[in-house]
């Protein structure tokens, strides 16, 4: 995110949209559980869906002990976790991701974890002695350890374009910096992320990855940070050359924080979001699409040029003191999609008292998916 985010109401904040296009076929309105005690939301009212369906009321504070979600027949139902922006995370002595990694670890069997997606933002800058990087490159690593699949968009932090303070290097052309994915490739490495497909050789800025799930095949498409137009070409070129996958799309900035898709490149970027759904939009097989950047969380879908729903998310959080991540479950055999927003520590609380699962005010259900196959 170009700038960051400030107050402990923002996570909390109870703003879920179901942000359709269209007809409301394929998605449910989310149902909300209370926000944990030590994250009140603020006076601000909630967004009211495009729909135009009154704004579900503001949640209480007392904490919650919603259960995972249920993964009934793991031949047809299993799960994948999508990490927000870690960047307040960074620090060596910050336990937050290893706590997660180590949640994720425990409860694989619980949600049959297929594997793990980051939407960007993983560091916050560079240093002289690169902490960031050596720290978050290595904490990740527990996921590959413990044989879960890991896999991250860079995001505008990520690069060049970004120096000490969070903000745009002083005397620098962002679109140029933006570009200079050097740290990240150092490493981050293709081989990292177990890529099978890449945009340009030997750099993970665009890959590709497949997997076998619930019975059907899947492939995971992670895109730099508002696409050059070249990358735009080589990501169509993958979708159709993989018309029985259901594609994940993966990047850092796609909707804004009301849930609409962004039509702006943020100043600095090749193409606006806008531009890369309507490349993508007239595939049948593009199921998914998951961002962060800005805002704090969108569940929702949209349909695509055919009329199947694209099941839409935003997830930035910025958490000040928790770690929040994506827990999202897909019934193949029912074409659904349950997703919650957990977090299995809090160092605002008490020592001693930190490690507490709480689920956020953000779950919700899309219905009517159509999966791509053979």
């Amino acid at each position: 995110m170009g700038r960051r985010a400030v107050g402990r109401g923002l996570l909390a904040r109870g703003a879920v949209v179901c942000a359709l296009v269209g007809s409301l076929a394929g998605c449910t309105t989310p149902t909300r559980s209370p926000a944990p005690a030590s994250s009140p939301p603020p006076a601000s009212t909630a967004i009211t869906p495009t729909t135009g369906a009154a704004p579900t009321p503001e949640p209480t504070t007392e904490p919650t002990a919603e259960p995972l979600p249920a993964v009934e027949d793991p031949a047809t139902t299993f799960s994948f976790a999508v990490i927000p922006d870690t960047q307040p995370e960074v620090r060596a002595d910050d336990p937050r991701t290893d706590k997660r990694n180590a949640w994720l670890v425990a409860h694989r069997g619980q949600l049959n974890l297929q594997w793990v997606l980051h939407s960007g933002d993983v560091q916050d800058w560079d240093t002289p002695d690169h902490q960031q990087w050596v720290s978050m490159s290595t904490r990740f690593r527990a996921l590959a350890a413990a044989g879960i699949p890991f896999i991250a968009a860079p995001g505008n932090h990520d690069t060049a374009a970004v120096c000490e303070g969070g903000s745009a290097c002083p005397g620098a052309d962002t679109a140029v910096t933006v570009r200079d994915t050097t740290l990240w490739n150092t490493y981050y490495p293709p081989s990292y992320f177990g890529f099978e497909g890449l945009a340009e050789p030997g750099r993970s800025d665009n890959g590709f990855r497949t997997f076998r799930a619930g019975g059907d095949d899947w492939l995971v498409l992670s895109l730099e940070i508002w696409p050059r137009p070249g990358i735009v070409d080589w990501a169509k070129q993958v979708v159709a050359s993989h018309p029985h996958h259901n594609v994940i799309v993966l990047t850092h900035m796609f909707l804004e924080g009301d849930g609409s898709i962004s039509t702006t490149n943020g100043g600095y970027g090749a193409t606006t979001p806008t531009q890369l759904w309507d490349a993508l939009k007239g595939y049948p097989n593009v199921v998914m699409t998951f961002s962060g950047h800005t805002g704090q969380v969108v569940s929702g879908s949209t349909p695509a040029a055919d009329g199947h729903p694209v099941a839409m998310f935003l997830q930035a959080m910025h958490a000040p003191d928790t770690n929040p991540v994506r827990i999202v479950t897909v019934d193949t055999a029912k074409g659904t999609i349950t997703t919650q927003v957990r977090s299995s520590f809090d160092r605002s609380r008490p020592v001693g008292q930190q490690d507490v699962e709480e689920v956020y005010p953000y779950s919700a259900t899309i219905t009517g998916m159509r999966w791509a196959r053979p």
